[in-house]
C-alpha cells in the first residue's frame, strides 16, 4: 500500500509540473498574441494609443531590401503615418502566426490603394502584396520587426516597370 501510494504521489507530482510548464508557455504565447494584435492595430488604423506598453524603448523597423536598423518609437510611428498618407486605406492581413519562447513568425498579405502622396506621386492603383515577418519580444513588449516581401510585385502592381540599362556598344 505505501509502495503504491509513493507511485501515485510521483505521478501526481510529474503531472502537476508539467501542467505548470505547458500552462507557463500558453500564457507566454498569450500575452505575446495580444502584444502583437495590438501591434498590427497599430499599422491598420494609425492611432497609437499606449505605444509604449506595446514597443519596446529601443524598438527597431527593418525591412527589405537592406533591412537598415530604423530606431525608436517616434520613428515607428513616423514610419507608418507615412505608409498610411500614400495607402490611407492600408490593411495587413494576418494569413500565420507561429510563436516560438520570444519571437513571432508571421505570414501575412497588406492590400492597399495608393491614393495619396508618398515616395512617388499617387498612382490610384490597388496592391495586395504578401510577405513575411520576424517578431521578437523582450520583457513583454516588441524589440524589433524584420519584414520581407518582394518590392517589384508592389512597384509592378502601381503600373512601375523596369527598365534594362543600357550598354555600350549596343
Amino acid at each position: 500500500m505505501k509502495y503504491q501510494f509513493k507511485v501515485l504521489a510521483i505521478i501526481f507530482l510529474l503531472a502537476s509540473m508539467m501542467s505548470s510548464c505547458s500552462t507557463e508557455q500558453k500564457d507566454k504565447s498569450t500575452g505575446f498574441k495580444q502584444q502583437f494584435e495590438k501591434y498590427v492595430e497599430f499599422w491598420n488604423t494609425g492611432q497609437f494609443d499606449n505605444i509604449n506598453d506595446i514597443l519596446s524603448e529601443d524598438f527597431e523597423l527593418r525591412m527589405t531590401p537592406q533591412f537598415e536598423s530604423e530606431k525608436g518609437i517616434d520613428t515607428f510611428m513616423e514610419n507608418v503615418t507615412n505608409w498610411r498618407k500614400a495607402y490611407p486605406d492600408f490593411h495587413l492581413r494576418i494569413d500565420e502566426i507561429i510563436y516560438s519562447n520570444n519571437a513571432a513568425a508571421v505570414r501575412w498579405t497588406i492590400t492597399a490603394t495608393n491614393t495619396g502622396s508618398g515616395s512617388h506621386p499617387p498612382t490610384g492603383k490597388r496592391i495586395e502584396v504578401p510577405g513575411i515577418s520576424i517578431v521578437h519580444f523582450t520583457d513583454g513588449k516588441i524589440k524589433d520587426e524584420w519584414i520581407a516581401s518582394n518590392d517589384y510585385y508592389w512597384l509592378k502592381q502601381l503600373g512601375f516597370t523596369l527598365v534594362a540599362p543600357s550598354f555600350e556598344g549596343e
